[in-house]
């Protein structure tokens, strides 16, 4: 499958983009109303806090003016019975407002978890609303995939990351544990003595196939490794960046060693390197968004959304000003694809349409549709 502009130039991403599009309004439809709720539930518990927090405040003002005004009309009165009533009576109010105030502020903290309950869940909608998108939709993004082992079970997640916007995935692989066999049969060299009496220390290698994997990061040009046997004792660190090989045992360096860099073989580490990434990527069977960051903040937590939708908008907007500049049909953003067996069909989404759809949201989608360089205005 090839993509390209209506005039046939190839399209910078092969990918279907007025699908990509459509996908991108649909959910801009879905996730922007639910950060309006979010915002609207966040402010009604402001007022409503606000309202209670009065009241205990009124309750204190009010307690304040009973014991002054009892304390100055017992002034004179010097008798046991009506000090003895004095005391009482201010202590009871004190009893009382004491037990209001506690009512309100147990009606604050119901309303606050009421509160927290209904944003969490309008939170988690979003980021399962925006999953499937973020997966591969955010053109030019930089991705770097981890995983890591703990009780020799792999956990894995991806950070990626594109014009101030950070987003995580928690990752879930195939199995659950990896073993160097998984993948290949390895042998690394490693210094050892042996003799009986002159301890001649010689060059041997070492079988590592049955040593676990326990920790993989991947990035754009470097991937790096840890593998270590059963009981941690021998531990060797494998970082590659496509053409060269850094290889740690322990505190040494295999690849700068006079004797035992010569006993490495490349060809079958590189191998071994090529399938950790191709594990880390391709053996994923579960993919879910847990973290959106715009400048360092929580985007979900914080209510910024909208901000990591102007992003995305802002990258499509370059290409569709593109499809409409190499566009025969003015006001269409049209792509050609090219199918196996030379089948060529043309794909297209109108400005009217996109702009009809953001319209709906309000000025939000208004500023998308702008930005998106639909805009009819």
């Amino acid at each position: 499958m090839k993509y390209t502009f209506q005039d046939s130039t190839e399209f910078p991403v092969q990918r279907d983009f007025i699908q990509d599009i459509q996908d991108f309004i649909r959910i801009s439809k879905e996730v922007i109303p639910l950060e309006k709720s979010i915002k609207e539930i966040k402010q009604v518990n402001i007022e409503e806090t606000g309202t209670t927090q009065a009241g205990i405040e009124e309750i204190d003002r009010f307690q304040k003016e009973i014991t002054e005004c009892i304390e100055e009309r017992a002034l004179g009165y010097e008798s046991g019975e009506v000090l003895e009533i004095k005391s009482k009576t201010i202590e009871t109010c004190a009893n009382i407002s004491l037990l209001k105030k506690n009512e309100k502020l147990e009606d604050i903290d119901k309303q606050n978890r009421l509160a927290l309950i209904e944003v969490r869940q309008l939170e988690d909608r979003i980021l399962t609303a925006l999953s499937p998108f973020f997966e591969n939709s955010i053109y030019g993004s930089e991705h770097t995939c981890y995983a890591s082992s703990e009780d020799r079970k792999l956990k894995g997640w991806q950070v990626s990351s594109i014009d101030g916007m950070r987003y995580e995935f928690e990752l879930s692989f195939i199995q659950d544990t990896l073993k160097v066999e998984d993948l290949q049969k390895l042998t690394l060299p490693v210094r050892s003595k042996s003799g009986f009496l002159s301890k001649e220390e010689k060059v041997k290698k070492l079988d590592v196939s049955g040593f676990y994997v326990t920790n993989i990061e991947h990035g754009k040009n470097t991937t790096r490794t840890v593998i270590e046997d059963k009981d941690a004792e021998n531990r060797f660190i494998i970082t590659s960046d496509g053409g060269t090989f850094l290889i740690m045992y322990g505190d040494n360096e295999i690849t700068g060693d006079e004797k035992l860099a010569p006993a490495l073989d490349k060809d079958s580490i590189s191998i071994f390197m090529e399938k950790i990434k191709d594990f880390v990527t391709d053996s994923v069977v579960f993919r879910k968004l847990r973290l959106i960051l715009i400048d360092g903040k929580n985007a979900v937590e914080e209510n910024v959304i909208f901000d990591c939708l102007k992003i995305i908008a802002g990258i499509y907007g370059k290409l569709a000003g593109e499809c409409i500049e190499r566009g025969y049909m003015e006001g269409e953003i049209t792509i050609k694809i090219e199918e196996p067996g030379s089948i060529r069909t043309e794909k297209y989404i109108s400005k009217s349409e996109a702009s009809s759809e953001l319209s709906s949201i309000g000025p939000e989608g208004n500023e998308i549709a702008r930005i998106l360089r639909v805009s009819e205005a």
